[in-house]
């Protein structure tokens, strides 16, 4: 797939190159040629695209290529959506189409659903921004095509400051994918949706690597790249290489499912991804799981790489389970040989955000690094971030690790968190359910309370608790260099995976907030058909909190670093957000300026 995306691109590129260079009326500026069984755009305004939509939308054989010239303004200015809002219905026809942006950017398109609804082949290099995709109709909406068909890519594209809304599936660029999503990005667009939400892709049903969302995404199955990875078939999706800093948001009467990579998985691996955006979700009356990656996965293979410092916050629920990478996780089982054994992963993995359950009905599983997990290997993996189960449920589960375990080994971790409430608590692993359970050497520290709260006592199950350590701060910042080579680094700190990027080295990492889901999300555009939506500059608001020697620091500028002053203007401690805050030491008690940006304030240490 990856190979053929690359090479559909070359070779397209090499035909509208010959054309074009060897006779140079084969391009019209005024509209389309046909040569052989190929049609050919050359677009440089607004008509031109328009024309090579309508072109898309009636073509039923052959090529469609188009090349964009120069950027393209839809509307009366690069603020202004187009008059008229487009449609794309082709009942369900799939177009053979090339589309290549060269760089160029896209203002004002206004669609009923998306630019395209069906694509086979490759569209690239593209910007689109402050344009609007909505269906009130019932039908789903994304930015580039309603499906991308197998063997199909999009690449290179993003969709910038628009509005995506749809009350079946919602997606920044695609709605179902069946093809290959590389390199695309979503920043600072809102996807809305009363079902399902993706930052990029609604459905994923192959691959998306190395994209990025910082927009808001909000829905009943809601995720920062990917609403749902559903396939069904014995190879699941991959998603690898992506991060999300957005907003994500679920909410919904009935089961409610939100993640800051996915909402929903089903047979899709995950690797080498990071969450640092606020997930956030509440059911009125349903299940709820929530995840800084994902909130729930079903026979999911492996996840692997993955560390989240977002804000993890289960609102309400009738029953709740929240993660700091993963909310509910079904391992899958296989037959080998006459065995029956896992074969799901979570390892590498790693949680610095606070997760917080505020009530639940009948009961609530709370984990820093899940909830509540079933046939799965849970080695190496580390949690830093507080986990908090709160509400007047009796059924509090809280672990640091996991809240509750059944067929999984876990062997190698550790935890150190300075809060963990719930009704029953344990610094590592709550209760031990079922058969084929095993645990091993893992620290823990932080917190007074036992490492495992509940074993079972069935005879296929394992556990040497000797191996099992307490350790003060300090003494497990020495006793974790043991975790060094392979996929481990030591650090001056705790030992880290090497995809952790995390420099700070204080108890509490990321602090705990709530409020900023209420503010309205503001784009940039304006509607001369309805109601103006005026641009606006949000100006971040530095938000300092105080807790021992310790200043938590949010709301920065991005990509200023956060510094600390005496009171004699000394540089005392200086260091960059790592996600949405920034969390720094200071050596003694005293008056101090903290500053980023423009932006300072006073705080006082006792």
């Amino acid at each position: 797939m990856l190979k053929k995306c690359l090479a559909v691109a070359m070779t397209l590129v090499a035909q509208v190159a010959f054309a074009a260079i060897g006779d140079s009326t084969k391009f019209d500026q005024n509209k389309f040629e046909r040569i052989g069984d190929t049609l050919y755009y050359k677009i440089s305004t607004a008509e031109q695209f328009e024309k090579l939509l309508e072109g898309v939308r009636i073509e039923t054989d052959g090529y469609v290529v188009g090349l964009i010239e120069k950027d393209l303004v839809m509307g009366k200015d690069t603020l202004h959506l187009a008059k008229n809002k487009m449609t794309v219905d082709t009942s369900g026809r799939c177009t053979n189409l090339y589309l290549n942006g060269q760089g160029h950017t896209i203002y004002g398109l206004n669609m009923s659903r998306a630019m395209f609804y069906c694509v086979e082949n490759l569209v690239e290099n593209l910007t689109i921004a402050n344009s609007r995709f909505e269906n009130d109709e019932g039908l789903s909406a994304a930015g580039v095509a309603v499906h991308l068909k197998e063997n199909a890519c999009v690449r290179n594209v993003k969709i910038r400051n628009s509005v995506v809304k749809s009350v079946d599936i919602a997606a920044g660029l695609v709605a179902y994918n069946d093809g290959a999503m590389l390199n695309d990005t979503n920043e600072n667009s809102l996807v809305s949706s009363t079902n399902i939400a993706g930052g990029l892709a609604g459905s994923l049903r192959y691959v998306l690597i190395n994209s990025r969302n910082s927009g808001r995404v909000s829905g009943r199955v809601a995720g920062g790249l990917v609403g749902t990875g559903d396939k069904l078939g014995t190879d699941g999706g991959t998603i690898t290489g992506c991060s999300n800093s957005g907003m994500i948001l679920g909410n919904g009467s009935g089961s409610v499912s939100v993640g800051g990579i996915a909402g929903y998985a089903h047979r899709t691996s995950f690797n080498s991804l990071k969450n640092t955006g606020l997930i956030e979700g509440k059911s009125t009356s349903g299940t709820l799981t929530v995840g800084g990656i994902v909130g729930r996965l079903d026979s999911t293979q492996n996840v692997v790489d993955c560390g989240n410092w977002g804000r993890v916050h289960a609102l309400s629920g009738k029953k709740v389970y929240a993660g700091g990478v993963v909310g509910l996780y079904y391992g899958e089982l296989q037959m080998v040989g006459e065995q029956l054994s896992r074969v799901s992963w979570l390892v590498t993995s790693y949680n610095y955000g606070p997760v917080t359950v505020k009530a639940s009905e009948d009961f609530a599983y709370a984990g820093g690094l899940a909830g509540y997990i079933t046939g799965s290997l849970i080695s190496a993996d580390y949690n830093r971030g507080t986990v908090k189960n709160e509400g007047s449920s009796k059924n509090r589960y809280t672990g640091s690790l996991a809240a509750l375990v059944d067929w999984c080994s876990v062997a190698g971790n550790y935890s150190y968190v300075d809060t963990l409430t719930g009704s029953h608590t344990a610094s590592l692993v709550y209760e031990f359910a079922g058969t084929n359970n095993s645990m091993y050497r893992s620290y823990y520290g932080g917190v007074e309370v036992p490492p495992v709260g509940k074993y079972s006592d069935d005879l296929t199950n394992m556990y040497q608790k000797d191996s099992l350590v307490s350790l003060g701060f300090e003494e497990m910042k020495e006793a974790l260099q043991i975790y060094d080579g392979g996929n481990w680094v030591r650090t001056d700190c705790m030992a880290q995976a090497k995809t952790d990027t995390n420099t700070v080295c204080t108890v509490k990492v990321i602090a705990d907030f709530f409020g900023d889901s209420d503010k309205p999300y503001e784009v940039t555009f304006i509607d001369e058909g309805k109601t103006a939506i005026m641009p606006k500059v949000n100006v971040p608001l530095l938000k300092v909190a105080v807790y021992a020697r310790n200043i938590s620091v949010w709301g920065t500028v991005p990509n200023r670093p956060v510094q600390v002053f005496d009171m004699q203007g000394n540089l005392v401690t200086a260091a960059r957000p790592v996600g949405a805050v920034a969390t720094l030491a200071v050596p003694k008690a005293g008056v101090y300026i903290v500053r980023n940006g423009n932006e300072s304030r006073r705080v006082t240490i006792r």
